[in-house]
Formats: structure tokens, C-alpha cells, sequence
């Protein structure tokens, strides 16, 4: 089971059965960034790039499927050499990320807003720190995110698919690939493009992040979008996937090809979140720097894992 769908059960029944804790906490620290999740209560949380002028006049002239895959590549090429200029923090340092999430309760309900801000530490060996607020208190009946103050970590024995900072994953396209299918649900695609959509908005290396774009990019039903908004308002270029009759957009710059957000609009007919068309969730990545350290926790702080 996905952790997507753990903190959607943890939202809407606590089931007894399964251990969400980790689940939450990593919903937590990406929620900010990686791109709305489909379906059920769309939440979230995590990749190409915006192309050029030339790249999408080609693409709405080349609407076979051949001619679409190969601008998806193009673009996540594109994305993937901006990556190359990435500055590589050292293994004492904390990332920090500032973003915000757009989505409806319960997938149909009124519109709430989190903010966030998190502090991620690099090698593992410090705690990490997140910052979360809802734009709204829910109401009776209401389920929402927690807000507040998490402490994360150390955490230098997770997995390196589940650490704060991702610098031991594959760079090897078919190896990452191979490893972003053994996460999740579903058929061999719809795993992949969850697991990686999911690390989008993790910090990574830059040979990581330029694996992670030329990955996505061989993932089946992988298309490309010439307009899209994320949650703070900005047009970019989206790499798109359609499963459950929901689309994912993953939202990137077009000048400088940089990762913006995410957003999830309904595809398909007769879906209980609305018509074709209808934006059920959006995120936006809106800062990202080094630190030396996290800022010291609150006392209502709640601790956990990674």
C-alpha cells in the first residue's frame, strides 16, 4: 500500500490494521512540493521541465504518439541538464524548502490552503524541522492535514528511497526504473509514475534528479501539456499522466526548466469529483536553499521519524 493511500485511510477512518506513522511523516515533509495525488482525497505532495517556445510549437504539430514521446523526452532532457548546475550541499548541511498546497476536503468540499516550510538534513545524522499551516479550521465532520511543528529524523538508517535528501538512488536509467516499480500499487506504469511524481519535490544530487526526469520520460502514458498553472498562479509546460480518470500534471518553468509544482484535474466523465476539466488540488514549490542547521523546534513540537 502507497503511503498516499495510508494517510487517506488514516484521514477517514484511523484504520487499526497498518502503521501509518512513517506514511505521515513523509506526506508531511513533501506535501509542499510534489505535484496533488489522484483520486481518493487527492492530497498532495513530488518532474520535467518547462520547454522552450520551440519545443511545444513542435509538439501541437506532432500529435501522434511518436511525435509526443519524443518532446516528453526533449523537455525532461532539458530539465535534465539544468539539474547540472544544481549546487550539491554537503552531507552536514539542511535543505530548506518553502511551498504551498492547494486542496478541497474530502476531494470535494470547500477550497484550504496549507503553507509550509521544511528543513531537511542532508546526510541523515541531524534532526530535521517542518512548519505547516491551514488556511482554515475544519469544520464538523471535516477532515484535514495537521498543522503545526514537525521534528523529523535523524534518520541515517532509512531507505534511500525515503530519506530527506535523495543522493544514493540509481543514476542508471533502467535501474531506477526498476526500482521506482517495486513501490505502490497498480501495473508496472501506474507504480513508476506514482513513486517518481512522488520524489519530485524531494532535494536531490544532481545526477539523482537527472536520472529521475530521464526516467520519467520511458514511463508508459507519459505526455506533454503545453499550459498549466500550480498553486501560486504560474504558467509552466506539464508532463502528464491519466490513470483513474484523473490527470497529473507535473509542472515545470519554460524558460529555465526548473520544477514549479503540481496539479490534478479530472479527465475522464461521471468521476464523483466533478466534470471534465475540474482542478480537484494544486502545489507550488516557491523557495529552495543551504543552511547550516534547522531552527530550534517549538515546545509543542511533535517528533517522529523520517
Amino acid at each position: 500500500m502507497d503511503e498516499l493511500k495510508l494517510v487517506e485511510r488514516l484521514r477517514s477512518e484511523v484504520p487499526l490494521d497498518i502503521d501509518v506513522t512513517g506514511a505521515e511523516n513523509r506526506w508531511r515533509r513533501r506535501a509542499h512540493a510534489a505535484p496533488v495525488r489522484r483520486r481518493r482525497p487527492l492530497l498532495l505532495s513530488g518532474v520535467a521541465a518547462a520547454a522552450c517556445a520551440g519545443v511545444v510549437a513542435t509538439f501541437l504539430v506532432n500529435q501522434h504518439d511518436g511525435g509526443r514521446m519524443a518532446n516528453v523526452a526533449t523537455v525532461l532532457d532539458q530539465a535534465a541538464d539544468r539539474a547540472a548546475d544544481d549546487v550539491v550541499p554537503r552531507p552536514d548541511q539542511v535543505v530548506y524548502q518553502e511551498g504551498v498546497s492547494r486542496q478541497r476536503v474530502g476531494g470535494v468540499g470547500r477550497w484550504y490552503e496549507i503553507r509550509s516550510q521544511s528543513w531537511l538534513p542532508v546526510g541523515g545524522m541531524k534532526g530535521g524541522l517542518i512548519i505547516a499551516k491551514n488556511s482554515i479550521r475544519p469544520r464538523p465532520g471535516e477532515m484535514l492535514p495537521p498543522d503545526g511543528e514537525t521534528v523529523l529524523g535523524p534518520c541515517p538508517a532509512e531507505a534511500p528511497i525515503h530519506r530527506p535528501y535523495l543522493d544514493a538512488l540509481p543514476t542508471d536509467t533502467g535501474a531506477l526504473l526498476d526500482l521506482l516499480a517495486d513501490q505502490g500499487e497498480g501495473d508496472r506504469g501506474d507504480r513508476q509514475w506514482e513513486a517518481a511524481s512522488d520524489l519530485i519535490g524531494t532535494p536531490a544530487t544532481p545526477r539523482v534528479r537527472a536520472a529521475l526526469y530521464r526516467a520519467i520520460a520511458e514511463i508508459p502514458g507519459v505526455r506533454l501539456r503545453d499550459d498549466a498553472v500550480d498553486a501560486a498562479g504560474r504558467h509552466g509546460v506539464a508532463v502528464t499522466r491519466v490513470q483513474d480518470g484523473v490527470r497529473d500534471e507535473i509542472i515545470f518553468d519554460r524558460a529555465t526548466h526548473r520544477y514549479l509544482g503540481g496539479r490534478t484535474v479530472i479527465a475522464g466523465k461521471g468521476h464523483p469529483f466533478g466534470p471534465p476539466g475540474t482542478t480537484t488540488g494544486s502545489s507550488a514549490l516557491l523557495n529552495t536553499g543551504i543552511v547550516d542547521e534547522a531552527p530550534t523546534p517549538g515546545p509543542g513540537a511533535t517528533p517522529s521519524g523520517c
